[in-house]
């Protein structure tokens, strides 16, 4: 192939001026001047800074654009990302001259007129590229004298102002080619399904021949018309020697092959992304017009750092659950649809460097012994007993075959650095995480499952599951407003509770209970019962209230279950009512956008920051506060290593269907839930919160401490009229004296505990829950109906494994520590 335009001989190149000299006479150069002075050469120069202004962009908060809208499917390119061949296709279809010419070709004029007077009629078009991109970009298409004229003065001033690269690359990226493409990389992917870069000769000349009318020549509505034009942008790159006779046959005699190109989304912050195309789009202020061809320019409150930890740390914690549930064999073999292994191509393959922690699609080409030959484009991997160790099998013969399609995953050891492939599979199982700042509310990181490209559906926004556990901390907030306090106790043990004619009778994790229990120790294991009787105590409406303070919009039904989060609410929604607790009560609507403006920066809306008091903040601390049991001793005991200060409850559904943590720092309020998309799959057996979510929590914070986004503090910041003191974690009573075990723990100024731990207090928190009760005195309102339970045992009925509280020796006045290992099955 020949990449140089051939050489002119001189005296053609005289010849071709004598002809510039004629048809300036001719078309008259001082009326031409005067036409002239109705083009704004400024504009002319303003190309340098051209960007299609159709194209609406969203960009995170630090001004990092990662998505784009617009009407016009158009992605720009330079003339180095498109294949020479291209390029040559499109110069000699369209303007053979183009590298010669000032901008207007005298000869091709003369020739045009020549054929129009003949034919009587309009049979040739005698555009250079140059006068095509001035009409393209400056003019309206009306046929008229006056807009030849300025065409003509435009192209000449392009020409002046710009290199002939230059003129190409906005001519190649702004010219139609059907089917809603503009620009060649755009068309090339949608015809071909591949880049410009990779175009070969009969493709690129496809593209150059549909220019002149795409709708006509398009191969996917007349494919014969477009093989003939096609043919004829072959023919002139052979008779501009750009290719040989050889080229030349072969192009011809190719048949025209489609493509389809894999959807471009967003490859971070796509769910996010999602949502504020919706929200432009349903705007009566903007509408899917301005989306699409306004070119709005959306300042989002994402921190695009964030989110791409979010998103991975999602990712990792699905393949890891999954892969726990076992190996499933391969759903699609390639010989079983008559595809050659060996030449398949899978539209996920690039030429880019392979990166660790990413699914690639493989092919098996053979399986031995001890080892799966697989391929993930031209590189063959062998994969050994190391890389499916997870799966159990001491070999995968019988498991994988010649053909399947499998995924692989290039894995990095933490310590030595060292890579290396393995086997894995795309998660059955989803999730969803999102992480706010804790006082501006602002949407800092959304993921709304494993992949969009795999499911649009976004779990963290549009799925109200059943929130299990997690909806407790809104029980005893409630409850908190009506008086009561983490050091008041409650009496643990199977209870019934009257519905009309039917009786309700909740039940523990494993069927224990502690009897006489404190407010602060239910939570921190997330016991059942002392929810349930907390919420009928206090009253349902007013834990119903309390949560729509804290932004749940979703339905709350009123009956004693809602205790136990039985009503579904979206992982948005929780985190936001989470983010209540350690924002000393404020609820701060989570906020998408910062700004929308227009191409010039003009600001087109601004939406204001919607604050509300949700409730004190004195019980917001104190709810807070609390919550930092749950990691210090409770059963998010897992994250305990992670730097202070922290809080964070678990939730878990019945039947194991659905895993939440949501927790909190002074800086982030972090939402992560686990569970398929059939609510009624179950996990699988334990698969608490602690199990399947947590991880995912831990895995976020140990990122944004990476990212060194989290400033050491001691403690969450207090307001006024709220005192830290020691508490008896057992019997709430003031820490001094022979307590069982003491913590610290706020409480509103005057609530704190006022009586000291007793020899008789910590004897009889030491009884089985049953002989408890002669030493109870009920709460007002509280239910007191026993149940029938043959099952019950004495003991903390946990939701999730924690640590075991050791008693203290001597009177107890000092704490004895936690053995710090982590919960059984972490």
């Amino acid at each position: 192939m020949i990449d140089k335009p051939p050489i002119v001989p001189r005296t053609r190149r005289r010849y071709s001026r004598l002809l510039i000299l004629f048809v300036a006479v001719a078309l008259g150069v001082p009326a031409g001047f005067v036409f002239a002075h109705a083009v704004r050469v400024p504009t002319v120069k303003s190309l340098a800074d051209y960007q299609p202004a159709i194209i609406t962009r969203i960009f995170d908060r630090n001004g990092v654009p990662f998505a784009e809208y617009s009407i016009q499917k158009r992605i720009i390119v330079s003339k180095k990302e498109m294949a020479p061949v291209l390029v040559q296709a499109i110069v000699a279809t369209e303007d053979a001259e183009f590298y010669r010419h000032g901008g207007i070709n005298p000869k091709a004029i003369l020739r045009a007129a020549l054929k129009d007077a003949l034919a009587r009629k309009k049979v040739e078009g005698a555009s250079t590229i140059t006068q095509q991109l001035a009409k393209m970009i400056f003019l309206n298409p009306e046929k008229s004298f006056r807009r030849k004229v300025n065409e003509i003065f435009l192209a000449v001033q392009i020409e002046k102002d710009f290199t002939k690269d230059q003129i190409f690359e906005l001519y190649a990226n702004q010219v139609y080619l059907g089917h809603g493409a503009y620009g060649v990389e755009q068309a090339s992917r949608i015809y071909f399904g591949k880049h410009a870069k990779d175009l070969t000769i009969p493709e690129a000349a496809m593209i150059a021949g549909m220019i002149r009318r795409p709708g006509s020549y398009s191969p996917m509505l007349n494919p014969e018309l477009a093989r003939r034009r096609r043919n004829h942008s072959i023919r002139r790159l052979l008779d501009e020697k750009y290719i040989d006779k050889q080229q030349y046959q072969q192009a011809i005699n190719t048949p025209i092959v489609l493509g389809t190109f894999k959807e471009e989304v967003p490859k971070i912050g796509a769910y996010f992304a999602e949502e504020i195309r919706q929200y432009i789009e349903k705007s009566e202020r903007f509408g899917v017009e301005n989306l699409y061809t306004r070119g709005l320019k959306v300042h989002s409150t994402l921190d695009l750092r964030i989110q791409q930890a979010t998103e991975a740390a999602l990712q990792r914690g699905l393949r890891r659950f999954d892969r726990r549930r076992g190996f499933r064999r391969p759903a699609r073999n390639l010989l079983n649809e008559g595809i050659d292994p060996a030449s398949y191509t899978d539209p996920a393959w690039s030429g880019d460097p392979y990166v660790t922690e990413k699914l690639y699609p493989a092919v098996v080409m053979h399986v031995e012994r001890q080892n799966v030959v697989a391929r993930v484009g031209k590189d063959e991997l062998r994969l050994g007993p190391g890389a499916y160790a997870w799966t159990r099998k001491p070999s995968m013969l019988g498991a994988l075959k010649r053909g399947d399609l499998i995924h692989v995953r290039l894995d990095e050891d933490r310590k030595t650095k060292a890579r290396s492939w393995v086997i894995d599979q795309l998660p059955q199982v989803q999730g969803a995480a999102v992480v706010l700042d804790v006082k501006s509310g602002e949407i800092r990181a959304l993921a709304g499952g494993y992949d969009y490209q795999l499911s649009k559906f976004n779990r963290a926004t549009q799925s109200r599951r059943q929130t299990g556990s997690s909806f407790k901390p809104l029980v005893y907030g409630a409850a908190f407003e009506k008086g009561l306090t983490p050091a008041d106790t409650l009496f643990d043990a199977p209870v019934a509770i009257p519905i009309g004619n039917n009786i309700y009778a909740p039940k523990n994790y494993y069927g224990r209970y502690a009897g006489i229990v404190t407010i602060q120790r239910s939570l921190e294991l997330s016991i059942n019962i002392p929810a349930v009787k907390t919420m009928m105590m206090v009253g349902v409406d007013h834990v119903v209230d309390f949560a729509k303070r804290c932004g749940i919009t979703a339905d709350l039904p009123k009956y004693p279950s809602l205790a136990l989060g039985a009503a579904g609410v979206s992982p948005l929604e929780m985190t936001a009512a989470y983010n209540v607790f350690v924002n000393q009560g404020v609820y701060s609507k989570p906020r998408r956008i910062v700004r929308i403006t227009d191409q010039s920066n003009r600001v087109l809306e601004e939406p204001p920051a919607e604050l509300s008091e949700a409730t004190q903040p004195q019980v917001a601390y104190e709810l807070a506060y609390m919550m930092k049991g749950t990691i210090d001793r409770g059963t998010a005991f897992a994250a305990h290593t992670l730097p202070d200060p922290l809080g964070g409850k678990t939730g878990t559904t019945n039947g194991y269907t659905d895993g939440w943590f949501i927790g909190f720092s002074p800086e982030f309020t972090v939402g992560v839930w686990m569970g398929y998309d059939d609510p009624s799959r179950s996990l699988g057996g334990g698969a608490t919160g602690a199990d399947t979510a947590l991880p995912i929590w831990i895995d976020i914070f140990k990122q944004l401490d990476a990212l060194k986004l989290r400033t050491p503090r001691p403690d969450f910041d207090a307001p006024p009229g709220i005192v830290v003191v020691p508490m008896d974690l057992k019997t709430g009573r003031r820490g001094t004296g022979p307590c069982a075990r003491v913590v610290m723990q706020a409480f509103v100024s005057g609530q704190e505990p006022d009586k000291d731990c007793s020899g008789g207090s910590v004897a009889v928190s030491k009884l089985p829950y049953y002989l408890q009760r002669a030493f109870y005195q009920p709460k007002e309102s509280e239910p007191t109906q026993a149940a029938e339970d043959a099952s019950a045992q004495s003991g903390e009925g946990a939701e999730s494994p924690a640590p075991d509280v050791e008693e203290p020796p001597g009177d107890g006045t000092e704490p004895t520590p936690v053995p710090e290992v982590p919960p059984p099955g972490e």
